[in-house]
């Protein structure tokens, strides 16, 4: 291979497997570790990408794939914290365009020492908040978590040793004031007296 040279887009027979829809788990796995960037790009962007693949893409030496994972919107916000720190402009523009990308971490990125990033979280901080309709389970991140997953009304509430989804006592109710812990430990500083 002569050097500096690139892949065209869609030159490569693994490029327009990354992008196919359904990929089982084992093949995302291989395309990750390809060598061809534009492989890993494509695997970074999936909505399927394993917990595992995404912190190791975020690790990626090249910075069209961990722009790839900074743009993901299934990204784990532990993953979008790394990158926070990533000393290359697209990838923390990638990270300003992510819907995912916690305000906490915008407003991190709106004192950065580089000018365009700052510009980037200024604009993003100016922006009209608008509150996200309920996001179905299948769109967040880490597959392998998801299914062990089970919604109830507006929350996820599920009981361990069963796995069935856990009654919740209205607000006020007698049965919510008895489920309530007491603190039965002294507290320090305080005198009890008899």
């Amino acid at each position: 291979m002569a050097r500096g040279f690139n892949y065209a887009p869609g030159a490569s027979e693994e490029v327009a497997q990354a992008q196919e829809p359904g990929l089982h788990r084992t093949q995302v796995t291989v395309l990750a570790s390809s060598k061809n960037t534009l492989v890993r790009e494509a695997i970074a962007g999936r909505a399927d990408l394993p917990l595992g693949l995404m912190v190791t893409l975020a690790h990626d030496k090249a910075t069209e794939v961990r722009a790839a994972i900074a743009a993901n919107a299934t990204a784990a916000q532990t993953i979008l914290e790394h990158l926070v720190a990533d000393r290359h402009i697209p990838v923390l523009e990638a990270l300003l365009g992510n819907p995912a990308l916690s305000p906490a971490l915008v407003e991190k990125l709106a004192f950065h020492r580089k000018s365009e990033v700052r510009a980037a979280a200024a604009a993003r901080l100016n922006e009209p908040v608008s509150t996200p309709a309920s996001v179905p389970l299948s769109t967040l991140g880490a597959p392998e978590i998801q299914e062990h997953v089970a919604v109830v009304g507006d929350s996820v509430v599920l009981d361990f040793p069963s796995g069935e989804p856990v009654q919740q006592a209205p607000e006020g109710s007698p049965d919510e004031e008895a489920a309530r812990p007491t603190r039965t430990a002294p507290v320090r500083g305080f005198r009890i007296s008899r």
